[in-house]
């Protein structure tokens, strides 16, 4: 029993480490794009901004000591019968009645650690303490940002079930890396909202991202077919001319759920004045 337990940490670990969310400059990029939508009527200094645009990759450095970290960053939501019979299960103490706490968490609690962080946001605008709302500004940041990463919400993470190794990092860290100046020049202006449903609409973008999953792996198969399976310049190139649409479109998409989020904690708060 100890020898399998320790086999299911051992599983867990690896899937962890392998969940990057979009890499430093991807998650810093979707940040920036957030700070530029969050509404006037905040008054968020420039310099908070700058720190939950900085602060934004710490969720995946404190996975480093932190075991516990890891499964915030991912949901593999296809592999719940319920999600592929269409339906949706959003409470987690159900899941871990259906399929067991262990299970739960191996497969990733990304939709929960997004509502924490959220919940703790509030409490950090109403008490009006500038650590901690750049703190949890910037872990729902992060929570958010990775679930606008299609391969952050799939059993298949990293195309290990389709003979495709590693297409999670050539996608999400080589690939936009490489394309980034696109990415920016393709931000488009748009206007946060209040969020009634915290769950229901946390749970919508991450089916949207389990969405162009077969997308992503096509594209991948593609690329890796043209360059006889060789992951130079030419396939990058290749990779991002297949992707590239969805891409942005998940970068603005996540910059305006993150704003939306981090405007209704604080409408949620009370609209207290935040401090410079």
């Amino acid at each position: 029993m100890k020898n399998k337990f320790s086999y299911v940490i051992a599983l867990l670990l690896v899937h962890s480490i392998l969940i990057y969310g979009w890499g430093d400059k991807g998650h810093k990029t979707i940040t920036l794009f957030a700070m530029k939508l969050i509404p006037q009527q905040m008054y968020l200094s420039e310099d908070m901004k700058l720190a939950i645009i900085e602060h934004s990759v710490d969720p995946d450095k404190r996975k480093r000591d932190d075991r516990s970290e890891g499964p915030k960053h991912f949901i593999d939501i296809d592999y719940y019968k319920e999600y592929m019979d269409g339906k949706i299960i959003t409470s987690l103490d159900t899941l871990k009645k259906l399929y067991g706490e262990k299970a739960v968490v191996k497969e990733g609690i990304l939709p929960w650690a997004t509502e924490d962080s959220y919940s703790k946001l509030i409490g950090a605008f109403k008490s009006g303490n500038k650590d901690e709302i750049i703190l949890y500004a910037s872990d729902l940041a992060h929570y958010v940002e990775d679930g606008h990463q299609p391969l952050h919400a799939t059993v298949n993470y990293n195309g290990q079930l389709t003979d495709q190794k590693g297409i999670h990092s050539r996608y999400e860290i080589d690939m936009v890396d490489d394309s980034l100046n696109a990415i920016k020049n393709g931000f488009m202006l748009q206007n946060p909202f209040y969020v009634k449903d915290l769950s229901g609409y946390i749970f919508d973008y991450i089916m949207e991202s389990n969405s162009y999953v077969e997308m992503l792996l096509s594209a991948d198969k593609y690329s890796s077919g043209k360059t006889d399976g060789k992951f130079n310049k030419e396939y990058y190139r290749l990779l991002w001319l297949k992707t590239k649409y969805i891409t942005i479109n998940e970068f603005n998409f996540g910059a305006l759920s993150l704003a939306s989020l981090i405007y209704s904690a604080w409408v949620d708060a009370g609209k207290p004045k935040i401090p410079d």
